[in-house]
């Protein structure tokens, strides 16, 4: 549990006279890092995950402080240009309960009324008893702050004078507006890795897991490998480039670019960019495909203006307008009402004709305030105090109504700037959708005597031709650009993100060189940043750049990402984030598994999961031959369509007899052995051979995992050694002799398991 609560955290850098001296910028960077520490440590987040891990807040603050890194990115905030200091803000906004609104009207009874006792009896007073009377009026303002103080303390909690007691000025912090970038992309990331680093481990062969909180922070769950953190770096960018997304199947390509919607990938101080996902189709008209990438766009800038945008018709405006205005007059009426009739009561005879004279007595100077209190009994003073409240408020009122008026105008040129972009954009995506027609013309009729008539008439039909491809990208570039520049001055977008999905599976290079070639020209439109997911080929290709190899990639593409599969300590966290609580003997068995392919790491989550729904608190050798059983059923199944397209042969039936087998097998020492029979090779027919050593490969890749994920398992025994088992899945569907022969080294360095070859 955290033992430390942020509030009686001491800080000795406001005392530290030599740092100060000696360094001042390390100082006062410091400085700026534990303010903002102090408050990110309050955070629901943070607080709740320091007590779910059983971490303490003081070494979480320590790690933090000692960060270089963290102090670095601070110390370059604080020396940024332009930094704005504004006056000491206060923590974010908390409503006042009942109880503490009630402590707050007794405090203020209490203090007026001892003011108003003090002033009705100074005069009378002896000059010790009115000694005694100011030293009272001391306290009991004392009394008031103390009390305040401890049942409200929101009212006194400002910037620069929070856990530590200790008033910093704000220029000496030297973060002013940049107080939010730092605790969001600075402070709150640092103690986010100091959780998933001090991580609860949990050691056990029972499937035990909590389910996660649907309310959590997204960005809390993502897995901020080196991929992320460039894709961070270059959504951060201004400038408009062009981003190949290359990988594997199922690293993650299309949830990057999911990721890039959700706006987890942008700063927090930046609107969420608006992403428009289009996938590569197999078969294309590169002019179709501008068309439908153009189409997508506009259908995106409408839904964010729709977001963005609070218009609504005219009719609804002005009913909402009338009940408004009705509802406050009614309100005004019932106040003045009600007011009138106490001061009625209280005045008694002809009040307003005597607070008319009053007032242009007091106007004039023939009536001092002091007269006006004194002269007065209690009853009119309590009258007068009712006629003030009701002028304050008809005050407050003509000012929020001014203000009232002032945002509406602002709202309705937003508006109307927005308005007129809905209309361009409509335009835009109707010119798309149809082949527009023009019918112009007039006609005319003159009467003549004797019942004649003469008339004659002119029209004129134009008809749209369709655009050309260079049209229509010019088209798209001059929208994608305007588009870009609107959303970010009305602050509906940070900047538009253009993603090309689906393009690895293309399954022909050429094809794919093709569309590139044919779709670069909407590349690098201002404000516009591309990724395009790209199969490894692209990637050889973009590498070999600068080796006399240039290709349609190289030219398309400023930035080449690679997403690679999860390490094992990526698996273990991003299994450990989505099922609090599982031990760490499930999360090394879907590692291996998956081999660290996010896609099937996922899988191997779900199908976890569902045995845990049917089978209470399963053991690590039930979940592991569940995996391992559905693994082999379908792979046999793919094994056996193959050896069916195969020309017959007796090594052929010898093979397909093996496969055959596979199914219903459980036990790792027959696996084994249908392993060894399986790359039992007699270097015949090449596609036989192949298909021997893929299944065989897999074959005792699945009794290997069966072997070491038994109820034996202890946590001594979880040691990185068992990511060679993620590297052999990774390798088997390309080089599956080299996988074969890593499998047998593994086999035959642990000392429970037979050797093989």
């Amino acid at each position: 549990m955290s033992d430390l609560h942020p509030d009686e955290y001491e800080s000795d850098l406001l005392r530290d006279g030599q740092g100060f001296i000696e360094d001042f910028d390390t100082w006062s960077s410091m400085l700026a890092l534990e303010a903002v520490l102090d408050e990110a440590l309050t955070e629901p987040e943070i607080a709740s995950g320091l007590r779910r891990e059983g971490l303490r807040a003081e070494d979480a603050r320590t790690a933090v402080l000692g960060d270089v890194t963290a102090l670095a990115r601070i110390r370059m905030e604080r020396e940024r240009p332009g930094v704005v200091y504004e006056r000491p803000r206060r923590l974010p906004f908390r409503r006042v309960t009942v109880r503490e609104a009630g402590w707050l009207l007794v405090t203020c009874a209490l203090l007026v009324g001892y003011l108003r006792i003090l002033r009705l009896t100074w005069s009378s007073l002896p000059s010790p008893f009115q000694l005694v009377g100011v030293l009272g009026l001391g306290a009991v303002i004392g009394m008031a702050v103390l009390v305040i103080g401890r049942r409200v303390p929101g009212l006194f909690v400002v910037e620069g004078w929070q856990r530590t007691k200790e008033w910093a000025h704000p220029e000496m912090i030297g973060l002013g507006d940049r107080w939010e970038f730092a605790l969001r992309e600075i402070v709150l990331p640092a103690l986010r890795d100091h959780l998933r680093d001090h991580r609860r481990i949990r050691v056990g062969v029972n499937l035990v897991f909590e389910e996660p909180d649907a309310s959590a922070d997204l960005e809390a769950g993502l897995v901020r490998t080196a991929a992320v953190k460039r894709l961070r770096r270059i959504v951060d960018r201004a400038e408009s480039v062009a981003v190949a997304l290359a990988g594997h199947r199922g690293t993650g390509k299309t949830t990057s670019i999911r990721s890039l919607e959700q706006g987890l990938l942008s700063r927090s101080d930046r609107a969420a960019p608006l992403v428009v996902v289009a996938s590569a189709p197999a078969a294309y008209e590169a002019r179709d495909f501008v068309l439908h990438l153009h189409a997508l766009l506009c259908k995106a800038v409408l839904a964010k203006i729709s977001k963005g945008s609070r218009t609504v018709s005219g009719r609804l405006r002005r009913r909402r307008m009338l009940r408004r205005s009705l509802r406050k007059g009614l309100a005004f009426l019932v106040f003045w009402g009600v007011a009138a009739s106490a001061v009625w009561l209280l005045w008694g005879g002809t009040p307003w004709q005597d607070l008319w004279t009053l007032a242009l007595d007091v106007v004039n100077g023939r009536v001092t305030p002091q007269q006006v209190w004194t002269g007065q009994p209690t009853a009119k003073l309590v009258a007068l105090g009712v006629v003030s409240l009701f002028l304050l408020r008809m005050v407050f009122g003509v000012v929020a109504a001014g203000a009232a008026i002032v945002r509406l105008l602002i709202v309705r040129r937003r508006e109307i700037r927005l308005a007129g972009f809905r209309r361009l954009t409509e335009q835009q995506l109707d010119r798309i959708r149809f082949l527009q027609t023009y019918t112009t013309g007039w006609s005319g009729k003159l009467s003549m005597p004797l019942k004649g008539e003469a008339g004659r008439t002119w029209s004129t039909q134009r008809a749209e031709q369709q655009l050309t491809h260079p049209e229509v990208v010019d088209k798209f570039r001059e929208f994608a650009e305007e588009a870009a520049r609107r959303l970010e001055a009305e602050k509906l977008a940070g900047r538009v993100v253009i993603a090309i999905d689906e393009l690895d599976k293309i399954g022909e290079p050429e094809k794919a060189h093709q569309f590139i070639n044919d779709v670069k020209g909407v590349f690098d439109v201002p404000g516009c940043l591309f990724f395009v997911s790209v199969s490894d080929d692209a990637v050889l290709g973009f590498e070999q750049r600068g080796l006399g190899v240039r290709d349609a990639f190289d030219s398309a593409f400023s930035e080449m990402v690679r997403l690679e599969p999860f390490t094992l300590d990526e698996s273990r966290l991003w299994i450990a984030l989505r099922l609090r609580g599982i031990s760490e003997q499930f999360c090394y068995l879907a590692h291996c598994l998956s081999g660290g392919l996010p896609r099937d790491l996922k899988r191997c989550a779900t199908e976890m999961v569902d045995l845990a729904n049917e089978i209470y608190q399963p053991s690590l050798e039930i979940v592991a031959r569940s995996l391992v059983t559905g693994e082999l059923a379908g792979k046999a199944r793919a094994f056996i369509a193959t050896a069916a397209t195969l020309d017959r042969s007796s090594n052929l039936v010898a093979l397909t007899t093996e496969l055959l087998g596979i199914p219903g097998t459980e036990e790792p020492e027959a696996l084994a052995g249908i392993a060894e029979r399986l790359v039992d090779d007699d270097g015949g027919d090449a596609a036989i051979s192949d298909l021997r050593w893929h299944s065989g490969c897999f074959v005792l890749f699945c009794a290997t995992v069966l072997e070491v994920f038994d109820d034996t398992l202890t946590g001594d025994r979880l040691t990185p050694r068992l990511h060679l088992l993620a590297v052999v899945r990774q390798r088997m569907a390309m080089h599956p002799r080299q996988a074969w022969d890593d499998l047998v080294k593994f086999r035959g360095e642990a000392p429970s398991q037979p050797s093989y070859r």
